[in-house]
């Protein structure tokens, strides 16, 4: 008997929860809630790479306003090395030297120090902690002096931030700056010229020919990195 009961209890209650469902899925502001929240999901998942891939157009564009028969510019730019690959976002080969610039699409407070592991971003009272891109430019550059092989060939690390960032880093031998002041860092560096225009283009071939960037690559740094990380 008890039995009996139990079942005839679930079947009612199965069939109020279908009943339920059913005038559920036929209320339009039902579907109205879904597609809202499946929205912000998308939203959240995309705005980091629509606002990176935003930080590096605004890079590449004042990259490509330097005097041409100066500076040449290779983007995305991916080394092998002894420890893996070094992806570096924009190398600049010039008669002055080369250029090598880390790109952080990273807005609100950004403390740290330079001879730190790590640097925290700020964002109302929220902090998260990356790694000190001064240390991970040191890495790409140590990449380029391994293909070049050429120590007269004096290489310059820069970090650049977007304009939402607030920098309260302290450094003093390093230059972290942002996007608006890229183009003036490059010229107050580019003091004495190192090499004619036709060393400069061999060298930037040098950087192309060696460079493994693709897709496959891509996922295996990207996995390299998270493994490092834990």
């Amino acid at each position: 008997a008890i039995l009996v009961i139990a079942f005839f209890v679930v079947e009612k209650l199965y069939e109020g929860f279908n009943d339920y469902m059913n005038l559920l899925l036929q209320n339009k502001w039902f579907w109205f809630c879904i597609g809202i929240f499946i929205l912000e999901e998308i939203v959240r998942i995309v705005k980091p790479k629509i606002k990176g891939a935003i930080g590096e157009g605004m890079v590449s564009w004042l990259l490509s306003q330097l005097p041409k028969e100066q500076y040449m510019t290779i983007h995305n730019v991916m080394l092998k090395t002894a420890r893996g690959t070094a992806q570096i976002d924009h190398v600049v080969v010039s008669i002055y030297g080369i250029f090598v610039i880390e790109v952080k699409n990273y807005a609100g407070w950004i403390t740290g120090k330079e001879e730190s592991n790590q640097w925290t971003q700020t964002i109302y009272k929220k902090k998260t902690h990356f790694m000190n891109p001064i240390l991970q430019n040191y890495g790409h550059v140590k990449a380029i002096e391994t293909i070049l092989s050429d120590p007269t060939i004096p290489i310059y690390s820069i970090v650049t931030f977007s304009a939402d960032a607030t920098l309260k880093v302290q450094v003093n031998n390093s230059n972290v700056i942002k996007y608006g002041h890229l183009k003036d860092m490059i010229r107050s560096l580019s003091t004495e010229k190192v090499m004619d225009e036709y060393k400069m283009r061999d060298i930037a071939k040098l950087l192309e020919i060696n460079n493994v960037d693709n897709a496959q690559n891509r996922i295996v740094h990207v996995k390299t990195i998270h493994a490092k990380k834990s």
